[in-house]
């Protein structure tokens, strides 16, 4: 009888395949991570403007001394809402007046930079403008 000492080429092929099979389900796996978290920062974004645009409503004639404690006081956003912390990437949502008082600006800071050109790309035909510096995401409406 023969004495076998190693792998077979097929074993090695084998065990080959699944290791690249788990790294592909890794990598969808981050990707997929990284969609929820721009859908759920661009449904964020969506309802703060809906808040702001609905301070304008209300009568005010410019966005100056709009922020989030007087939007959610105002009964435009629900008292639960947390600016502090809890955008996906763990950073906070901001809303202030642009220099042109007519116009508000919506930021997310610690904002990753592949996160922040998708939500560009979200935002493009209905912000006025779009940044992103030093991890802050900021759109213009």
């Amino acid at each position: 009888m023969r004495n076998k000492k190693g792998f077979t080429l097929i074993e090695l092929v084998l065990v080959i395949g699944i290791i690249a099979l788990l790294i592909m389900a890794v990598g969808l796996a981050s990707g997929v991570r990284e969609s929820a978290k721009i859908h759920s920062a661009a449904e964020s974004v969506k309802s703060l403007r809906t808040a702001a645009e609905s301070y304008i409503a209300s009568g005010n004639m410019s966005y100056e001394g709009i922020a989030i404690s007087g939007l959610q006081t105002a009964g435009y956003l629900p008292e639960g809402f947390s600016p502090t912390g809890s955008n996906p990437w763990g950073g906070d949502y901001m809303v202030m007046p642009n220099v042109d008082p007519n116009k508000v600006d919506i930021s997310l800071t610690q904002v990753s930079e592949s996160g922040a050109v998708r939500l560009s790309a979200l935002f493009a035909n209905s912000a006025t403008q779009t940044s992103y510096s030093s991890g802050t995401w900021t759109a213009t409406f």
